[in-house]
């Protein structure tokens, strides 16, 4: 086989022919357990009930849970860069290391019980956008490489193009707080949100005092009635949508909002089908490669566990875990 037409990717060789395929041959985005298909109920901040979505991480700091994540890909998790954001400057004079403030968990259902699933990583390198310091609340987007192998758990899907058009609903899962300024769930919750239009989140933004030429590659969603969104905690975690195959792709990562779930505030989500490439040239990861990976070293599917028994952002200490709350 001719090397030139092939690539390298963790140590593998693929043909782009094979490549091609994997995009028609998905092996992520599985849940465990249950119907994989959409439901037409409308839910939020139920219990999910068991250990369901594998690629679901927890970021560890001082062992309370601080951001979301999701595993994309060998050793791969992304979440959002406002996780990081009060240690930028300290890391950037060389005071410390951002791959010291957190460790990574997956398989996490009950966070106050040892569940034998639960698996805790060492953060090896840490992959801010290079433009969040200058555009933040917007370029909201980090990957992590976690220290050891992550084959015992599925990725979720990427998306395998810039979408024009996005779903009407997407699902978070999370272990952020159940109302504001509330308590931490034992286990992971999970909301259905609706996903509003450009004009609609933008009609939203004025409202609130902020620069509206600074919007840029995220979108709205939840309740323009309230009751229903993320709240602390939850940053960084997956806004996932079900294609028609009933898999699991990360369309959003929890980026900021105006307190939780108030009436007429939406929460804003970094939308991850723009930023395609930046993950690629950051990870080597696309939707058609990590497809192939997992094909070839068959992830392990563990059964699921049972349950055990103008405004302005305004910065917050990080005693509890954060979301970007603006109010």
């Amino acid at each position: 086989m001719n090397r030139a037409l092939v690539y390298c990717v963790f140590g593998l060789w693929f043909h782009p022919v094979l490549l091609e395929a994997a995009h028609n041959a998905p092996n992520c985005g599985k849940p465990l357990g249950g119907n994989n298909f959409p439901s037409d109920r409308i839910v939020g901040g139920y219990d999910v009930g068991y250990y369901r979505y594998p690629w679901f991480a927890a970021l560890i700091r001082y062992n309370e849970v601080s951001c979301g994540g999701a595993l994309i890909g060998p050793r791969t998790v992304i979440t959002a860069a406002h996780c990081y954001k009060e240690f930028l400057t300290l890391a950037s004079k060389g005071d410390l290391k951002l791959e010291s403030i957190y460790n990574v968990k997956l398989g996490v259902y009950n966070i106050c019980t040892t569940e034998s699933i639960q698996t805790e990583y060492r953060v090896e390198k840490v992959q801010v956008h290079e433009l969040y310091n200058q555009k933040k609340p917007y370029y909201d987007i980090c990957l992590l490489t976690l220290a050891n192998e992550t084959r015992s758990f599925r990725p979720i899907c990427l998306p395998q193009f810039e979408m024009s058009k996005r779903y009407k609903d997407g699902y978070v899962p999370g272990l952020g707080t159940l109302r504001y300024r509330g308590a931490m769930p034992c286990t992971v919750h999970e909301a259905r949100l609706l996903i509003f239009n450009d004009s609609d989140c933008l009609a939203m933004i004025n409202k609130t005092g902020n620069d509206l030429n600074s919007f840029k590659n995220a979108f709205c969603a939840g309740y323009t009635q309230g009751g229903i969104d993320t709240c602390q905690g939850d940053s960084g975690g997956p806004l996932q949508v079900q294609n028609g195959q009933g898999l699991y792709v990360l369309l959003g990562i929890v980026s900021y909002g105006f307190r939780c779930a108030s009436p007429g505030m939406l929460g804003i989500y970094t939308d991850v089908s723009k930023y395609l490439d930046w993950i690629q040239e950051k990870s080597g990861l696309d939707a058609g490669i990590v497809n192939l990976i997992y094909n070839i070293t068959s992830p392990i599917t563990t059964r699921p566990t049972k349950p055990s028994h103008k405004r302005k952002p305004q910065r917050r200490p990080h005693k509890k875990p954060i979301r970007i709350i603006i109010y």
